[in-house]
């Protein structure tokens, strides 16, 4: 992925600024977020799940097994960084049917509200990890990043459904 400068900085910016922010306010822009991405994949059948437009593009299961592994990732990256424990493991996302991963997704989002929902506000903000395109950020803006991941696959599924040979159901 090729991110140009600009809306990196933009990205970037924003995250800054939802850091900032009390928890519960950061929580209430990644779950609506959350709710647009459950009701685009609520829409689709496992046959449309299973499309994409072209060999090298994913279908709608893969982004979605992406978005729940990528979750499950920032949760790690999210408890050490606030010095916490991390919730326990889970199975790999992969090979789940649609409806799997759509329990996956609400369930990988909850760990994530119970960890954010015990971190006192303050805790460790100088602590940053590495984000690839983005750089360093502390706990709180990897929440704040959940948003922005979740709508950057939101328009990768609707440019799926969007080709002409998309199943029409």
């Amino acid at each position: 992925m090729v991110l140009p400068d600009e809306a990196r900085r933009t990205v970037v910016s924003y995250l800054t600024h939802q850091g900032k922010k009390d928890v519960p306010a950061v929580v209430e822009v990644i779950e609506r977020e959350r709710r647009r991405l459950l009701d685009l994949l609520a829409g689709a059948s496992e046959a449309q799940a299973e499309f994409a437009p072209a060999p090298v593009q994913w279908c709608i299961r893969e982004i979605a097994e992406h978005v729940v592994a990528s979750e499950r990732g920032v949760l790690a990256v999210i408890a050490r960084l606030a010095g916490v424990a991390p919730p326990p493991e889970q199975a790999p996302a992969a090979g789940r049917s649609l409806a799997e991963l759509r329990e996956d997704l609400a369930s990988v989002r909850a760990q994530l509200l119970a960890l954010v929902r015990d971190i006192p506000q303050d805790a460790n903000l100088d602590a940053k990890h590495d984000h690839l395109f983005f750089g360093a950020l502390n706990w709180k803006e990897w929440v704040a990043f959940q948003r922005v991941h979740d709508g950057d696959h939101i328009e990768q599924i609707e440019t799926v459904q969007r080709s002409p040979s998309y199943p029409k159901a």
